[in-house]
């Protein structure tokens, strides 16, 4: 596990360096990833090129520091609990979504909104069932979130197929 700090006076810069990697932010500009080292570097130094460039350009760019720190076991276990919170908050949220999506699509009102807002609660439903395998999450709210996607998914084949 990897713990990356980024702190800049421009919020873009900070969250465009943990784009690349796969990673929790627990707090503003602190990030619990599970991507190789050399991936979150990479992404890191992608940032810092571009911050240069700007730099180079204008005269003028954001500021911008970086520390990506290897967890041990120990360490990873401290930070966990706040991971495990984030986890639940984003899967209440998500659950919410969910319902409100479910109940778009029994209306009866079809449209292209639907279908994007459907792939986009999608990839935000993988990634957190992604950061809970990899952080070895499992909280309640998981067990909930996999019962209402199912409902989310035959609703939504039922509804695309026609």
């Amino acid at each position: 596990m990897l713990l990356i700090l980024v702190k800049s006076d421009d919020e873009e810069v900070a969250r465009r360096a943990a784009r690349g990697i796969e990673a929790l932010e627990l707090l503003p500009g602190v990030y619990l990833s599970w991507s190789p080292k050399e991936k979150a570097v990479r992404a890191v130094e992608a940032v810092k090129r571009a911050v240069v460039e700007r730099w180079e350009k204008s005269g003028e760019g954001p500021t911008l520091e970086v520390a990506v720190i290897e967890l041990d076991e120990r360490q990873y276990r401290a930070l966990r609990p706040l991971a495990r919170a984030l986890v639940e908050k984003m899967g209440s949220a998500i659950l919410e979504e969910m319902e409100r999506l479910l109940q778009r699509m029994r209306s009866g009102k079809t449209s292209r909104d639907l279908t994007g807002w459907y792939r986009d609660l999608a990839r935000r439903y993988e990634r957190l069932l992604n950061a809970c395998m990899a952080l070895d999450l499992e909280p309640t709210i998981v067990a909930r979130l996999k019962e209402k996607w199912k409902e989310v998914t035959l609703e939504a084949g039922r509804l695309f197929k026609k």
